[in-house]
């Protein structure tokens, strides 16, 4: 190894060294999530009854079951293709609000872009695709988290998996912001 090569081994921190195993681990985190609950599915059980487990009181009358973000997902997913569908054969009708659910699509981008990156050779694009998905998932997901402590208050935090989602997209995009300056950095 000769002394130009050595010291830039040198310059670059440990863990930019290992940029494809720190992106496995942020692919196994976000898998671990979708594996965790992401929302409660609420049953009306008057307050004179107690909750039982799996079901816990969140207010009132309602008890809730936590629902993983692979249900979560499958649920708004499936019903966003069944609002395509109506709208390309022309039974959509006043339901153009709806459509937004297409955006919670978007947590799930970033799988297949971490996925890809991991197999591919790195490059600036890809790079720069896989910073826009990560930020692009985290958005819709700020907005139900927010939601989701304004409802719940402190029982929201018992929806792990949402939360370790929102924790893995914001090091992941630090992540590839640190990679992205230093790729510009070394250019």
């Amino acid at each position: 190894m000769d002394d130009a090569s050595l010291k830039r081994t040198n310059d670059v921190p440990r863990f930019v060294q290992h940029k494809t195993a720190l992106r496995l681990i942020v692919l196994t985190l976000l898998i671990i999530s979708m594996l965790g609950p992401w929302m409660f599915d609420l049953i009306n059980v008057p307050a004179e009854y107690t909750c039982s487990s799996p079901f816990t009181r969140l207010y009132g009358d309602f008890c809730g079951m936590p629902v993983s973000g692979v249900l979560f997902f499958g649920l708004f997913i499936g019903g966003f293709f069944q609002m395509l569908f109506e709208l390309l054969t022309a039974t959509f009708i006043n339901r153009s609000r709806e459509l937004l659910i297409g955006l919670l699509i978007l947590p799930l981008i970033p799988f297949f872009t971490t996925t890809l990156f991991i197999w591919k050779k790195e490059t600036r694009r890809l790079q720069t695709v896989n910073l826009v998905a990560w930020t692009m998932g985290l958005i819709p997901l700020l907005f139900i988290s927010t939601l989701t402590i304004a409802q719940y208050g402190g029982i929201s935090l018992r929806l792990w998996g949402l939360w370790l989602y929102i924790v893995t997209a914001l090091g992941a995009v630090a992540l590839e912001i640190v990679l992205l300056k230093r790729k510009t950095d070394n250019t």
